[in-house]
């Protein structure tokens, strides 16, 4: 079981990405913004971080190169989730640091994917 941290700055998709990620045997933890995600990435060192983009306070690009300038948090992976898919947009979450995006509307199993990929990259299975 992984621990995820979901940031997204509407309750709604907090909810139904915490909801999916649950149902499938994760412990979730939210974010509604950039600070709040980079203060509970802290306290919590979560497995994968979830990252909206287009966040107030602090936004998703600034959040994750933050997350990313710290020793004890670079190390975790952000996948980006967003419906800001210009490759511009894309490319400035890759400098970021994210690791790979999922578009939104989501596609669950697609997430589920991703995630579970993200995940196994991070064992040594030998």
């Amino acid at each position: 079981m992984a621990t995820i941290l979901v940031a997204d700055d509407f309750l709604e998709n907090r909810d139904i990405l915490c909801r999916m990620l649950e149902l499938v045997g994760h412990r979730t933890v939210s974010a509604a913004n950039g600070q709040e995600a980079l203060e509970l990435a802290q306290v919590h060192c979560p497995d994968i971080i979830l990252m909206d983009l287009s966040m107030p306070v602090l936004d998703g690009w600034e959040a994750t190169a933050r997350i990313k300038a710290r020793d004890d948090l670079r190390h975790i992976p952000v996948l980006a989730v967003t419906g800001h898919v210009t490759p511009h947009e894309l490319q400035r979450a890759f400098e970021a640091g994210c690791v790979d995006y999922i578009a939104k509307p989501i596609d669950f199993e697609r997430l589920i994917g991703k995630v579970t990929t993200l995940l196994n990259n991070g064992r040594d299975d030998r």
